[in-house]
């Protein structure tokens, strides 16, 4: 018996979390499979899992996933053979989004954030810690949605998947994985806050609030506690 698939490339099957603050990553599985003409047949089925095995140590994760795929259309039924299809999946969307990762990592300091909100970049802003965290003080505007509930409220985010996000949470760890998150969900200008809501009050603390202009500028008349209600 063999099957056809249609498996889909990583954003679609949720799946795991990678790398130093996080690096997630989602594929996917899509429909059920239907018996048609496959490749090969059972006997092939080491053949194509070796393949795999093969691809995914040299670092080509496409060839893997496409080695796994045979190997499940050879013999459906075998757990090994779908653990490969979801380990490269994972492993090239966690290869894509590490090749394009800038510089800065997508991090904007409490100056920046402030600057751009002076000058007309309106961020949708999530609060990511837990709602207790967030009861004792936050970012006005800020909607509270807990790291372990994100997937869960993407309906609270902007429905323009190219509006500007930007994510924090009390020093930028829990932040660093909703930004991963989101951005290998298709959220294309997601941004987290620099060491988070610690260095968003001590900023506040010490410096007045920015005025607009084409680069961060401050009004010494304003004092340091113009800090938008937070």
């Amino acid at each position: 018996m063999s099957l056809s698939l249609t498996i889909c490339r990583p954003r679609v099957f949720l799946a795991a979390i990678l790398m130093l603050g996080a690096v997630v990553m989602i594929g996917c599985r899509s429909g059920t499979p239907t018996p048609t003409a496959a490749p090969g047949n059972a006997a092939n089925h080491r053949q194509y899992v070796e393949m795999a095995e093969a691809a995914y140590a040299d670092g080509d994760f496409e060839a893997a996933f496409d080695a796994a795929q045979d190997a499940v259309r050879a013999a459906p039924d075998d757990p090994t053979s779908w653990e490969w299809v979801r380990r490269s999946a994972v492993a090239m969307a966690a290869d894509d989004y590490l090749r394009s990762l800038p510089e800065g990592r997508y991090r904007i300091t409490v100056e920046q954030f402030l600057a751009d909100q002076v000058n007309g970049v309106h961020y949708a802003i999530v609060d990511v810690r837990e709602p207790d965290e967030f009861a004792e003080g936050h970012i006005e505007g800020a909607v509270n949605i807990p790291l372990r509930q994100l997937t869960r409220r993407l309906d609270e985010l902007p429905s323009n998947p190219s509006s500007p996000i930007l994510v924090y949470c009390h020093s930028g760890r829990r932040a660093a994985h909703a930004l991963v998150i989101l951005r290998l969900l298709g959220y294309m200008r997601v941004f987290n806050l620099r060491d988070g809501y610690v260095a968003y009050t001590e900023y506040l603390a010490e410096n007045p609030t920015p005025t607009p202009g084409p680069t961060p500028t401050f009004d010494p008349a304003l004092g340091s506690d113009q800090d938008g209600g937070c």
